[in-house]
């Protein structure tokens, strides 16, 4: 019923003059039978002038560079339809516009031929898509030319680019990798936390970096550390991922380089502490042996020269097994049962020795009643005690009060050494344990002290922990 009723000239011309395209209807001379107004308004005509024009008439700027009327008489004469050509066209004061046309044949009435021209404005189109081109072309550029390794898959892991900086490092090319999983390319066990990353690839922290090690071509494996990044489109859901890679190559190598440097550097201080901490105790031993060799003739001078021989001997000793025990610490396992106090005694006599002379420093032990009993071994634990009484003396430079204080807590024996000089740094107090850590000028302190120290005391079975008030002097 709707297609009786129907007013087809009216559809004809609703249909022209929603159309966005420009259409024009030809005769076989072509004569313009009909434009709708989209063609008027670009060609900036009317209706009454421009039907019944010939074509070269209303643009003839179109027939310099494109065979237009003989396209459309081909057209006409063959009935095949010609579809999506293109022409400059440039209409009067409008500047050169690029379109795309295609030509249909129509029957006319009275078995006349004619043909429809369809016209679309294409210049804007074809600048956006050059500046699309030129974009990524950019892209293209940046991601060739970075040094990273840059690799984008799908959401389930499957390589889909691969720049140059990748094919460098692994030489791999991105034909041979390209549709394989990310995952094959990484060195096992690893390889399976990468499969495990894409399984929860949409919880993904893009901030976070991991390191996966590579295989290569050559058989060997580099390490990488790794950033992945999602794609999502405008729902949210993950299209693929970006994932790229630090070749660590050469950041190992300088870190190697660097660490070779801090252990040469570091055996310099260790062979440094070595010969001060031995030197001492020979020179006496030498000092005695020199006095031994003039045939001492008092039993008592003789007795004590053969004391400070031995008991050099016995300290060089120490000192050695001490550095040995600090480069293979183990669990101490022959001790004996020590006095606490003569054990205090003993080490705080050695290491007055080593005050400034003309320095007022004084010290006090502790009034002990009854008497304290430790297991250990004597000679490592007065050591230590030497080293920490070595260096409240070394901080007290222009003289300084030294105070020992000792105690039982349960089954421990607590010992605090405290003195009055300037105190410790608080950026330094978590370093003076640290091997070869010093803020000493002297040549012949290495930094060795306090570490063998903690050491021993870890050994032992107990702890150090330090206190200081930085220029808070009593």
């Amino acid at each position: 019923m709707f297609l009786a009723t129907l007013d087809y000239e009216s559809f004809f011309h609703a249909v022209m003059a929603t159309i966005p395209s420009s259409i024009l209807i030809l005769d076989e001379r072509l004569a313009v039978l009909s434009v709708n107004n989209n063609f008027l308004e670009k060609s900036r005509g009317v209706l009454s002038s421009t039907l019944g024009r010939r074509l070269h008439e209303i643009f003839p700027a179109a027939f310099q560079d494109t065979a237009l009327d003989h396209q459309i008489r081909d057209v006409i004469a063959t009935g095949r339809t010609l579809h999506r050509q293109r022409m400059t066209y440039r209409a009067p004061g409008v500047s050169l516009r690029t379109y795309s046309y295609s030509i249909c044949p129509l029957q006319l009435q009275r078995s006349r031929r004619g043909a429809i021209l369809v016209m679309d404005d294409v210049t804007d189109l074809l600048q956006l898509g050059e500046e699309v081109r030129r974009m990524q072309l950019h892209l293209a550029s940046v991601v060739e030319s970075a040094g990273d390794l840059i690799v984008s898959t799908d959401p389930q892991g499957a390589i889909m680019t691969w720049n140059t900086a990748a094919e460098k490092s692994t030489g791999y090319t991105h034909v041979d990798v390209r549709n394989s999983k990310l995952a094959d390319h990484i060195e096992e066990p690893l390889n399976q936390d990468v499969e495990a990353c894409y399984r929860r690839i949409a919880e993904i922290d893009d901030r976070r970096s991991v390191e996966w090690p590579m295989r290569c071509r050559n058989g060997e494996s580099i390490p990488v550390s790794w950033r992945l990044s999602r794609m999502t489109d405008d729902t949210g859901k993950v299209t693929g991922v970006v994932v790229v890679g630090r070749n660590l190559v050469e950041q190992r190598a300088m870190e190697a380089q660097i660490h070779q440097g801090e252990k040469l550097a570091a055996l310099g201080m260790v062979i440094g502490g070595i010969a001060h901490e031995i030197r001492n105790p020979l020179g006496v031993s030498s000092a005695a042996a020199q006095l031994m060799k003039g045939r001492i003739a008092t039993p008592v001078l003789l007795g004590e020269c053969i004391d400070k021989v031995i008991g050099g001997i016995d300290r060089a000793s120490l000192v050695v097994e001490s550095l040995l025990r600090f480069a293979r610490p183990g669990p101490i396992s022959e001790t004996t049962k020590i006095n606490v106090l003569d054990m205090l005694k003993n080490a705080l006599m050695f290491a007055s020795g080593e005050a400034a002379a003309g320095t007022a420093i004084e010290w006090k032990l502790p009034f002990i009643t009854d008497s304290l009993y430790a297991e250990g071994v004597q000679n490592l634990l007065e050591l230590v005690i030497i080293n920490f009484v070595l260096n409240a003396f070394q901080a007290m430079p222009s003289g300084g009060r030294l105070t020992i204080a000792v105690g039982r807590e349960g089954a421990e024996i607590i010992i605090e050494i405290s003195d009055t000089g300037p105190g410790i740094p608080e950026a330094h107090v978590s370093k003076i344990f640290d091997p070869f850590f010093t803020t000493r000028s002297d040549s012949r302190r290495s930094g060795l002290g306090l570490s063998v120290s903690h050491s021993i005391v870890r050994q032992h079975g107990g702890s150090v922990t330090v206190r200081s008030s930085p220029h808070d002097e009593e």
